[in-house]
């Protein structure tokens, strides 16, 4: 952020705080805190203000208007001048041309990026008819199909061994036993 724009944000926030409405539901020991606070605010924020800033003078103004209220219409003049020079400084200043290049730049780029976007989305239904017409998703459902087939094959081809295995071990149990029961009756 530049200079004069941090000056110009620094004196219109010491200026908010120093100006502010009294609350109507503020009792008179909330107000006095409340101002505590905004007189602190105020002399830390112009502190941060360099000496020879015409943000330092609105700054001080505005401590003062805290504490004499006759103050008042003279920070409210001094406000409105440094406000009124700040903008016409900034309207013939190298920050508004810098703004406008950078207006145009992003409105040339947006143009670029919506025709970019309509290329795109002509592509993609020039696939999606290609798509439709080339039959691929005849095929695919096809290769779909097949593959849940085979699958299915696998699955009952898989099951048929583990029940054929299941019987050899039941036939094997069964043998060991008969031996078993020979070799005591012998």
């Amino acid at each position: 952020m530049s200079l004069r724009r941090r000056d110009l944000s620094v004196t219109l926030t010491l200026l908010a705080l120093a100006l502010g409405p009294t609350p109507a539901w503020a009792d008179d020991s909330e107000w006095q805190a409340a101002e505590k606070t905004a007189r602190e605010r105020v002399a830390e924020l112009s502190a941060a203000l360099p000496n020879e800033n015409p943000g330092k003078m609105l700054a001080t103004m505005a401590e003062q208007t805290g504490t004499d209220r006759r103050a008042l219409a003279e920070l409210y003049r001094a406000q409105d001048e440094y406000v009124k020079r700040t903008m016409a400084e900034w309207h013939d200043g190298p920050e508004r041309k810098a703004l406008q290049d950078a207006t145009v730049q992003l409105q040339r780029s947006a143009e670029r990026a919506s025709a970019e976007l309509r290329a795109a989305a002509e592509g993609a239904d020039s696939v999606a008819i290609y798509l439709m017409h080339s039959g691929v998703f005849g095929k695919v459902s096809r290769l779909d199909a097949a593959a849940k087939d085979a699958g299915a094959r696998l699955a009952n081809r898989w099951q048929q061994e583990r029940a054929m295995r299941e019987r050899e071990k039941e036939q094997r149990e069964r043998e060991a036993g008969e031996r078993a029961r020979d070799q005591r009756r012998n």
